[in-house]
């Protein structure tokens, strides 16, 4: 699965993150310009995916918290907390290194 510090080229890259993370978590026309930005991005599938696996905040693969957390329910997903995937990842890569 690709990470969205894999995305080189995204729509979202140098657009003001208030945008996709508006502070008072209500639908305003930045989310709305947000979801248009992400509507023809080439990592619109990815970011989705990424944003199904993870607990993560704003908007993300053209979707809220709120629409993530229906496709998590109708798709039987249980998000990953992300201190919890870096967590994992870090033992993995320990793992690794000590086995050299």
């Amino acid at each position: 699965m690709l990470k969205p510090w894999d995305f080189v080229g995204a729509n979202c890259e140098g657009v003001d993150t208030e945008y996709f993370f508006p502070e008072d978590k209500l639908i305003t026309s930045e989310n709305k310009l947000a979801k248009k930005i992400c509507s023809t991005c080439n990592f619109l599938t990815e970011c989705l995916n990424y944003s199904l696996h993870h607990r993560v905040q704003g908007i993300w693969g053209g979707t809220s918290p709120r629409e993530r957390d229906r496709m998590r329910k109708t798709l039987n997903i249980i998000p990953v907390p992300i201190i919890q995937e870096r967590y994992h990842n870090d033992r993995i890569n320990n793992h690794r290194q000590s086995s050299l």
